[in-house]
């Protein structure tokens, strides 16, 4: 069961444009940092990727190889844990709420799921929800027993 945080725009409140972010690890920011940083238009985050890697060939040229490639893994290590987060994090400072959370075995499951609760809320509280006065929508989760693995447990999640 997969876990993704909703988040939407207050002044385009059309579920067409609501962004499902996965919880965990991220395959593309390890595989293909470049173009999941465009493919999501994080401009600030491609900037200080950008930055690393300048550093790590300063460190390959000032200190020696074993230490760039030590902080090369250990940038890519970062950004393939956190991707998910950092995403969230870009999106909050480009105006995105986060209105909500779903579960699903796979993103569309997901999907229905939210889009299941959203469609029973009364049009001022879905507007509420975008503008962030009101708690958020939780989907219904069908394996509720499972247990819930992480490091840093958010409650509110």
């Amino acid at each position: 069961m997969r876990a993704y945080t909703v988040h939407g725009l207050p002044r385009d409140p059309s579920p067409e444009r609501f962004a499902f972010v996965k919880d965990g690890i991220c395959w593309p920011a390890l595989f293909i940092p470049l173009l999941w940083m465009l493919w999501h238009r994080m401009w600030v985050v491609l900037l200080g990727y950008i930055a690393f890697g300048l550093a790590v060939v300063a460190i390959d040229q000032f200190v020696g190889e074993p230490y760039a490639l030590i902080a090369g893994i250990g940038g890519a290590l970062i950004l393939w844990l956190e991707g998910n987060a950092i995403r969230r994090l870009s999106l909050q400072a480009r105006d995105w709420r986060e209105i909500g959370e779903a579960a699903g075995r796979n993103l569309a499951e997901a999907e229905i799921r939210f889009f299941a609760g959203w469609a029973k809320l009364p049009p001022l509280k879905r507007e509420a929800l975008l503008a962030g006065a009101a708690h958020k929508v939780a989907s219904p989760v069908a394996d509720a027993d499972e247990p819930i693995l992480g490091l840093f447990p958010e409650p509110d999640r």
